[in-house]
């Protein structure tokens, strides 16, 4: 029975995903051309295309010119990008994303105070608060993500930093950088709970820091 092209297509889609799964794709890794798949499928070449062009526009596959296809390396900023469409759509206010950061950080946050927290991390938030001292503007937003950035990694959650990372483009745009002393001293305050490894008082500056936030949104 000769199968549509809808279900080429969702075969092809299939294939792809049971290689990510299997672990033959991951980050980087070039995908096996139209013509391979078409013949490893049976299906028709166009089929192929068509679902390379979804995987293109979903932001998990990138074309390199003259060299074939690749599983995107930053399918963050691609999902990011969806995710802003899906805000601006049903109408997510600023508030609520703020809401779901706060959540979040509390959950990176007491997953680093119950696994333990590398040295490295603790040195690598003091030395950002460092810089943080010295900035304003745009270099201070820019570290401002990198020691929030720093925390959510340290989990090695790769769920927690996926959904993290493409809310964080949202959420940037929503931030104002206006009062440098709050900012500082609500990081200072996070460091030094992590630090000192209680968890109420890392959830109570976090709720201080996003409290701020929210005041200059």
């Amino acid at each position: 029975m000769k199968q549509t092209g809808c279900q080429e297509y969702q075969k092809v889609l299939s294939y792809f995903y049971d290689l990510v799964k299997d672990g033959t794709l991951t980050w980087g890794s070039k995908l096996p051309t139209e013509r391979k798949i078409a013949e490893q499928l049976g299906i028709g070449r166009n089929s192929a295309r068509e679902a390379i062009c979804v995987l293109h526009g979903m932001g998990v596959v990138e074309r390199k010119q003259g060299s074939g296809n690749y599983v995107a390396e930053n399918i963050g900023q691609s999902f990011g990008s969806m995710i802003q469409m899906l805000l601006l759509l049903n109408g997510v206010t600023k508030s609520e994303i703020c809401e779901f950061r706060r959540a979040m950080e509390k959950m990176a946050g007491n997953l680093l105070l119950k696994n333990g927290i590398d040295e490295k991390i603790k040195q690598k938030l003091s030395d950002l608060l460092h810089t943080m001292a010295e900035l304003t503007g745009e270099p201070l937003a820019k570290q401002d993500k990198e020691f929030h950035d720093t925390l959510v990694f340290a989990t090695k959650n790769n769920l927690l930093i996926t959904i993290m990372q493409a809310v964080s483009i949202v959420y940037t745009e929503c931030v104002e950088y206006d009062s440098k002393d709050c900012l500082l001293a609500s990081h200072t305050r996070i460091y030094e709970t992590l630090i000192k490894g209680d968890e109420k008082d890392f959830n109570d500056a976090i709720d201080f820091h996003y409290d701020l936030i929210e005041k200059r949104m």
